[in-house]
This record gives structure tokens, sequence and C-alpha cells, in this order.
């Protein structure tokens, strides 16, 4: 199974960036696309230009898309390991903007997931799934990691 994750931005924070890198030497098969982030006053203009540059990631049929969204399901460590083993295909990951996803990013997406009730930063969230896949990883290969 192939993991990506598709987001808007780069990292900033040094510290989560090298955290990020550590992890990712463990996880070859984990690609991350960075897009560029989109600037305008209007943040519904946000969104939809966000979409645009998604869009061509979400043209797969054989992959399923999951969408970071306040609103999706959120799971425990061992649950989000079931549910994506259950999936048995390819997974898209995408992380929108500060602003969030307009009515045709959540429409192109077959699964939201929600890391926390909680609001965090993107470079957080993006360093917290990263965490999260990995974990999945060491559930699949039966290794231990530190709780």
């Amino acid at each position: 199974m192939k993991l990506k994750i598709i987001t808007i931005g780069k990292i900033k924070n040094k510290n989560i960036l090298l955290e990020i890198e550590e992890i990712k030497k463990r996880m070859p098969k984990l690609e991350i696309i960075e897009l560029k982030e989109v600037k305008d006053s209007n943040t519904e203009i946000i969104k939809k230009k966000e979409y645009e540059l998604f869009k061509k990631y979400l043209n797969s049929k054989n992959d399923i898309k999951i969408l970071l969204w306040e609103y999706g399901k959120d799971y425990t460590t061992q649950k989000f390991y079931e549910k994506i083993k259950s999936l048995n295909k390819d997974i898209t990951l995408f992380i929108t903007g500060a602003f969030g996803a307009n009515d045709d990013m959540k429409n192109s997406c077959n699964l939201y997931l929600s890391l926390s009730k909680m609001t965090f930063t993107h470079e957080m969230a993006r360093l917290m799934l990263i965490e999260q896949l990995y974990r999945v990883q060491c559930f699949e290969r039966n290794i231990p990691y530190t709780k």
C-alpha cells in the first residue's frame, strides 16, 4: 500500500521539519507533495484555487482519497490502523490551507479524517498525521514503538 500526502504550503518551523524528516526515513513508501500556498483576500477564491491545485491528484480512481477536516471521523490509533488496513488500496491524504476545503473538494474525497477536536497549525497537523501513519506501519509490520 502506498501512502501519499498532498498538502498546501511548506513547513517553516525547523523543529517540526526535522521531526517529519526523521519519521520519513523510516517510511520509504510515504510520498509528500507540497503545493504552493494560495494568496488572496477572499477566502472562497482561495478555497477554489486550492481545489484547482488538488484536482489532478483527485482524478485517480485507484486510490482512496481522505480529506483532513475538522468534521471528519476521529479514531484511536488502533482503530485508524484497522480502517486503513480494511481499505486495502493506495491512500492519498489531503491537507487543505487555513480556510478549509470547498464543497467540490469535500465531494471528491471518499473519507474525512479529524486528528482531534482541537485546532492545530497545518505544520503540527502534518506532523501528527505522519506520526499516526508511521504507527499504522508499525502495527502492520508488528514492530513495537514507544507509547
